[in-house]
């Protein structure tokens, strides 16, 4: 069955590969990243070529995951364009490298907002719709460092995915009825 599936943070890396991945295996799928007209330009027009060359149903779309209103016009653009979002994909992250000390709180504020509580946006934007189908996957991509071993110098990063990490289990278990 084909599904219709949300990728966020599609730009680069695990997302760009999920996203060809998943649509190689008949689905439709969105993947999404901001400044799609400026900076991420070249990573849309990959996309589509991607898309065209394997004969895929690879969309782009553009939603910065910091911004509620990018968040809410990009899920009611996809709701309207499809039966609606099958599955959403929390992928999207922000890294930096350095000392935890070298950063400040503003520092931290800012790896939180897209580790985290983008995930809150996207799923109040989301979710309202799945309920009401009352079918729907959430999929959260974190990282195996956030359970220790973690390799120096990117403690926020690792601070903010545990947060996600924990966000994620208790949606489960308020979801899963």
């Amino acid at each position: 069955m084909t599904k219709t599936i949300l990728i966020t943070g599609t730009s680069s890396g695990f997302g760009a590969m999920t996203a060809r991945a998943l649509a190689d295996a008949g689905h439709t799928v969105y993947g999404t990243m901001r400044e799609t007209e400026g900076r991420n330009a070249p990573r849309v027009k990959e996309a589509a070529a991607y898309a065209k060359d394997h004969r895929v149903d690879l969309r782009n779309a553009e939603m910065d995951v910091a911004d509620e209103n990018s968040v809410a016009t990009c899920v009611t653009t996809i709701e309207t364009e499809t039966d609606g979002i099958d599955v959403l994909i929390h992928n999207a992250g922000h890294m930096g490298f350095g000392p935890a000390e070298a950063f400040s709180p503003e520092d931290l504020a800012r790896y939180y907002d897209t580790n985290v509580l983008s995930t809150q946006r996207v799923n109040r934007a989301a979710l309202p719709a799945m309920r009401a189908r009352g079918r729907g996957l959430l999929v959260w991509v974190s990282s195996s460092s956030t359970r220790g071993g973690t390799p120096p110098f990117l403690a926020p990063y690792f601070a903010a995915k545990a947060g996600m990490d924990s966000l994620a289990v208790s949606y489960a278990a308020e979801l899963a009825p």
